[in-house]
């Protein structure tokens, strides 16, 4: 691939990776803030029909998850140590100190993209502070495509949940609705469970 269409590509994988990012934040939010009434609502049902609400379960992370997810791969090492040359806290002693706490903050937001092998978003960090120098691999590439595929699935999961889809709702009659399938599915998985047992 040619110099001009990898940069392309980059600058499009970026783009789509900010958008993805900004849109999982607000499905996120949309959830996060449906949570407690839904709550409430499954508190209510479940008195309603004299059931308790079964212990949630979550399932531990297996020990590739764990390695993954400890482990920065060499790409994002790469990006970050370049980026660390320019805006480590340690060498901005001679800056201006607006300037000096802004270059701190995105190091802190490259620590964090770092400690999640965010190569994506470190190489945005990195054309933001101006540093278009970097050389990418084919494989660099190809795990910016894993993590926008990553990203795509998280929207898609969280998008389907049984919060999410009760907290667009505008109809009381749909929410109640959606409330009494969740009740009666997690009351048939407890049962299922007590069955088995």
């Amino acid at each position: 691939m040619n110099d001009k269409i990898k940069k392309i590509k980059l600058d499009k994988l970026v783009s789509e990776m900010n958008f993805l990012e900004t849109e999982l934040k607000y499905q996120k939010t949309i959830a996060e803030t449906a949570v407690p009434d839904f709550n409430l609502e499954v508190t209510k049902e479940l008195e309603r029909r004299g059931a308790q609400r079964p212990p949630a379960q979550k399932a531990a992370p297996n020990r590739e998850q764990r390695r993954a997810a400890k482990k920065a791969s060499k790409g994002t090492s790469k990006i970050f140590k370049q980026i660390a040359k320019k805006i480590h806290p340690d060498k901005l002693s001679n800056q201006g100190e607006s300037d000096e706490q802004d270059k701190k903050e995105k190091f802190l937001e490259a620590t964090e993209a770092k400690d999640e092998d965010n190569s994506l978003k470190l190489y945005s960090i990195a054309l933001e502070l101006g540093l278009s120098s970097i050389e990418l691999e084919k494989e660099d590439i190809e795990h910016f495509e894993e993590q926008i595929s990553k990203v795509k699935k998280d929207i898609a999961s969280l998008t389907t949940s049984w919060v999410y889809v009760w907290g667009i709702q505008d109809s009381e009659e749909t929410k109640q609705s959606i409330i009494k399938n969740f009740v009666d599915s997690v009351t048939k998985t407890d049962d299922k469970q007590d069955n088995s047992e």
